[in-house]
Order: C-alpha cells, then structure tokens, then sequence
C-alpha cells in the first residue's frame, strides 16, 4: 500500500503555522480568501489540450496586433481641413510662389498683382527674387531682387567723375564716407543694425541688379521665388513682359516692339500656397506644368 505525506498544521515544535497570529487576523485572512474570483485548482485537475494551446496562441497573436495598431494610430499625425470663415480686417494674406518661366528671360519678365479694388502690389520687390535658367532649367548666378519702378529709375542716372555713393546715414565700419558698391552699403547697413532689405533698394544696389539682369539672354528663363502681400479680396497676380504702368484703373505692360509675337509662357509651378506655410502640405497646384504649343 502506497502511503501520500500529509502536511502538518504544526510544525516540529508543536505550534501551528499561524500560532504567532491573532485570531482576528486569521478571520480577516479566511473572509478576504472568500472574495478570490480566480481559485486555484490543483496540478492533478488540470488537463492541457492542443485546443487550448492553439486558442492561446490565437489570442496573444490577436492581442499582438492590436497593440502594435493602437500603438501605430497613437504615434500617426491625422490632418483635418475645414473651412472658416476670416473676420480679420486690415490684415494681410501671404502668397507663397516658386514658378519657372522656361522661355522668358528675367530682363523681360516682371511680376505684378493687383485686386479687384485696382490697387497693386507695390512692396514686392523686397519678398520676390528672380533666378536666371539655362536652356535646361538649371540656375545661372544668384538669385537678384525685383527692382521696383522707382528705384530702377534713380539708378539709371549716369554717375558724374569722382562719384562719391551715399551710405544713407548708417556708418560704414572701416570709416568710409562713401559708399560706391552695393557690398559698401551692406556693410554700413549691417554695422549700423539697419535692415538689408532696405539696402538692397538703395541705387547702388539696384545699379547692380540691373546688372546682372542686362546679363540675361535670348532663350534664357526665370524663376520667382518668394511672398507677397496682397489685401483679403479678389486679385491677381500674373508675370509678363515689360514693367507695368498703372493707367486709369488699367495696367499697361511697356515692352520692345515685336516681343508680343515671340512670347511663350510656358511654365512650371513648384509650390503655390496662401497663408504660412505648413510642412507636409502639398498644393493642388504644386509641380502643374503648362507647355506653350504656339507663342501667342
């Protein structure tokens, strides 16, 4: 006859194992044993199946992949548009551009915006540079401001012997009294913490893009890259050939005779957007490409 050990409630000693506890305590103990909602069953009641062992797998690969989805949709960026309606007055809205004219060179091509109320955009010469192109659309130099009407007017005055250049109140550092190249005006506006844009519209720095734009050839393109700032109404802006005039409500383009005939406004539009931009956003007409079939 096979004989099973039986554990002791007391040990060698004689005292049981709970001896050194009150009876309060081994009460609390047996109703708090009551409450368990997970019992556990003797080894020799168990019975371990290939069904079971197939449901757990099943359910920790279900567990797996829902884990790795929650995780995946937490760390994911979900973007919303709406529409609303602006009820700012006064303010501007931001034009973001980056378009190449393929077959219009920047000596010819000027860009202008004008709103439905006729006025025009007369500050963009300092959000707006042009960039000449190859034939095949790579850049040719560095890129040149939009020169505005009036100061392309003052630095076409033909400089007199001994031409001693304005540093327009701002301190040159090496002490100079004249400022005769644009990088001399530059320097005197930089040690003075005077603004650079405001520079770069000073005749001798127009003198020198104007410049760089006689530089330009026949066959040569351009590209606009920049912002402007145009009033919450409709408008327009467009580029085209020869500086524009403002003439009773109307816009007049002044260019060489013939030009009319051989102009091809073929394009590409890099990135087009309103407002600041937003990384990631992509523009309905960003990267659209419009190819002249004839010169009209």
């Amino acid at each position: 006859m096979r004989q099973r050990a039986v554990k002791s409630d007391v040990d060698d000693g004689g005292l049981g194992d709970d001896a050194g506890e009150s009876a309060v305590t081994r009460s609390a103990r047996r109703v708090l044993k009551k409450v368990d909602v997970y019992p556990k069953m003797h080894r020799e009641f168990k019975v371990q199946t290939e069904f079971g062992a197939t449901v757990s797998v099943v359910a920790g690969l279900v567990m797996a992949v829902l884990f790795l989805s929650e995780l995946s949709a937490y760390w994911s960026l979900n973007t919303h548009e709406h529409m609303v309606v602006d009820s700012s007055l006064g303010e501007k809205l931001q034009v973001n551009l980056d378009v190449s004219f393929l077959a219009v060179n920047c000596r010819d091509a000027h860009i202008n915006a004008m709103d439905v109320a006729g006025e025009l955009q007369v500050n963009m010469h300092q959000t707006v540079v042009k960039t000449r192109l190859d034939a095949a659309g790579n850049a040719i130099g560095r890129p040149i401001s939009v020169v505005s009407d009036e100061a392309e007017e003052l630095a076409k005055t033909d400089l007199p012997e001994g031409y001693c250049g304005s540093c327009y109140g701002a301190k040159h550092p090496a002490g100079n009294n004249c400022c005769n190249t644009c990088e001399e005006v530059k320097e005197a506006f930089i040690h003075s913490d005077l603004s650079l844009e405001e520079a770069e519209q000073k005749e001798q720095c127009v003198r020198e893009i104007i410049e760089a734009e006689k530089l330009a050839q026949d066959g040569e393109g351009c590209r606009f890259t920049g912002k402007m700032f145009v009033n919450r109404v409709a408008g327009n802006f467009h580029v085209a050939l020869g500086r524009t005039f403002h003439r009773q409500g109307r816009l007049v383009h002044q260019f060489r005779p013939g030009q009319e005939h051989t102009y091809n406004s073929s394009h590409i539009i890099h990135s087009l957007s309103f407002g600041e931009p937003m990384p990631g956003a992509v523009g309905p007409l960003d990267g659209v490409s419009k190819i002249a079939v004839q010169c009209t």
